[in-house]
């Protein structure tokens, strides 16, 4: 992993200005303009500061910096080193991607289900343009379609996870094992261009490991979006059923540090499928999270559930018939919070919509997802919740 130092120049620390925008504009902090720059150079200065300790892992300030000096993986990189003093609480086992169990590996599949999973996980890719499941979509794996797959087949399994929790809870030298091990990987396969339905996926394998942890990759990397909207123009695919209504966006934590140009191409995709895109009262990069984030620093249910409560009120605020969501763990989170208020507005996966479009219903079960990983939880990771126990990876 690179030193502080190392990781200071990688990531241009030296243009922080401390100006305070960063946590100014933080939904979650509620600092003022002085407590900002206050507890901005604090944090620069290694000392302990409220804003490291409150942080909900948004990411949202790396977009908010004015000067690009990546003030969140300064923040994140404290976290590091508690984990190594002091090791994970008990109740965090259960949302470990290589622990088992766990929250997304150890739910019911049904069959046909398991047989995607098998099918997906192939050892030699099955072209040279290939999607990227990652771990949100081997759980929600009914989400895929023959119309997209036939054209766009799915490479990967549960071991090829791209590291993104344990970055997002500052677990750096879990994120290095992950880079060493997916370059290895995937070195010895051929593959042209890596297709990425999820922002995470996308971002992970094309900025955060490459540039911080250094692997390398020698497939171009696509979002989904601008994949779909290159083979609509190339005549791939029509738009047979062209749809009416409206949408508001969820835009992921990933996809505001992606910017413009990802979070176009969801708007661009979802409009020319003859959807009305209806935006939050927010600015794109000012948008919430979806809650699953906000574990990172407290490991609290919580805190998780309290965040993508308040996104799901500002979705359903907005006057639109449905939301979309392009993020599959974005949309198993705030499926989870549905729970508790069912009669919002309709949460639909953007794959969906693109189905809709082209004449084919698909159930993505999303209801009965959400109920099966919420069981699963309260079930493995409540009980252990005051249990003071601690663990390494």
């Amino acid at each position: 992993m690179p030193s502080l130092e190392e990781l200071g120049k990688i990531l241009n620390w030296s243009a922080c200005r401390e100006c305070g925008d960063c946590l100014a504009r933080c939904r979650y902090l509620g600092l003022s303009r002085e407590e900002a720059i206050s507890e901005i150079k604090k944090i620069n200065a290694g000392l302990p500061a409220r804003a490291a300790e409150r942080c909900v892992s948004c990411y949202a300030c790396d977009a908010f910096c004015p000067n690009g000096a990546h003030p969140y993986e300064r923040i994140h990189y404290r976290w590091n080193a508690r984990y190594l003093e002091k090791g994970l609480p008990a109740r965090a086992s259960y949302l470990m991607p290589t622990r088992r169990p766990n929250f997304r590996q150890d739910i019911a599949y049904s069959a046909e289900e398991k047989r995607l999973h098998e099918a997906w996980g192939a050892d030699s890719p099955p072209a040279r343009t290939v999607l990227y499941p990652g771990c949100n979509l081997l759980t929600m794996p009914l989400l895929m379609h023959p119309v997209i797959t036939d054209r766009l087949p799915v490479w990967g399994r549960w071991e090829l996870c791209c590291g993104e929790m344990y970055f997002r809870m500052g677990l750096l030298d879990e994120v290095e094992k992950t880079a060493k091990r997916l370059t290895e990987y995937y070195a010895a396969r051929p593959v042209d261009e890596m297709v990425f339905l999820c922002p995470a996926g996308y971002n992970m394998f094309t900025n955060v490991l490459p540039t911080q942890f250094g692997a390398r990759f020698s497939f171009k990397t696509v979002p989904f979006a601008q994949w779909f909207l290159r083979e609509l123009d190339r005549g791939a695919y029509r738009i047979t059923d062209r749809l009416t209504g409206s949408v508001v966006i969820h835009d992921s934590c990933h996809a505001r540090v992606l910017g413009d140009s990802f979070l176009g191409a969801q708007r661009a995709m979802l409009e020319r499928l003859g959807l009305t895109v209806i935006e939050t009262t927010d600015d794109r990069a000012d948008g919430l999270c979806c809650g699953m984030a906000a574990g990172c620093t407290s490991y609290s249910g919580l805190d998780i559930m309290r965040c993508a409560s308040r996104e799901l009120k500002t979705l359903d605020g907005a006057g639109a018939d449905e939301a979309a969501i392009y993020c599959t763990g974005c949309l198993i989170q705030l499926g989870i919070a549905r729970l508790a208020s069912p009669f919002g507005r309709p949460l639909r996966h953007v794959l969906e919509l693109v189905y809709r479009a082209m004449g084919i219903s698909v159930n993505a079960r999303l209801a009965s997802k959400s109920f099966r990983i919420f069981r699963g939880i309260a079930a493995h990771a409540l009980p252990r919740y005051l249990d003071p126990r601690r663990f390494r990876l």
